[in-house]
């Protein structure tokens, strides 16, 4: 009886993972806030890795992880302020359209770690914010995409634009 059940465990993961890809790919990210009247823009490099699993017709989820850190920095109050390092969990739900379109929608747990120097004296902060989000993405070929998302995490806009492999 042990035997069959583990086969048919075995047997049923081994069609679940048929059903699933590896997804990695690299972003353009840009952060922006502006309330209270004064606004900041910051940008970042982004690296992704996530898995793609088939759950219906044209639908699927994709549990993924961000890393990222800062390429390009802004100035308030006579600071400089800059990234020092991004990181994102999120699960993905997406719908292929026709002709290699498709859409999502995203939960996310976000950190946003900055630094901000002035006159030899600098200081950090971050701080982890749930999210939301969507984008749209086109399918190039079977194993190459590209995506545009807007996510938003308590006042702080983001906007990535990214190149995906599938694997």
């Amino acid at each position: 009886m042990m035997k069959k059940t583990l086969l048919a465990l075995v047997l049923a993961g081994t069609s679940f993972a048929s059903q699933a890809t590896w997804q990695a790919g690299v972003g353009y990210v840009n952060l922006s806030d502006s309330e209270g009247g004064d606004s900041i823009s910051l940008n970042a490099l982004v690296g992704s890795l996530g898995y793609k699993f088939k759950t219906g017709d044209n639908f699927y989820l994709v549990p993924e992880l961000r890393l990222g850190t800062g390429v390009g920095d802004d100035e308030l109050y006579g600071a400089k302020i800059e990234v020092e390092s991004f990181t994102a969990l999120s699960l993905r739900g997406q719908y292929d359209l026709e002709s290699g379109l498709y859409i999502y929608g995203a939960p996310s747990y976000a950190n946003l770690e900055v630094k901000a120097s002035a006159y030899g004296e600098s200081a950090s902060e971050d701080e982890w914010e749930f999210g939301l989000g969507g984008g749209v993405g086109y399918n190039f070929s079977n194993a190459m995409l590209a995506e545009l998302s807007y996510e938003q995490f308590d006042g702080v806009d983001v906007v990535s634009l990214a190149v995906k492999f599938d694997f």
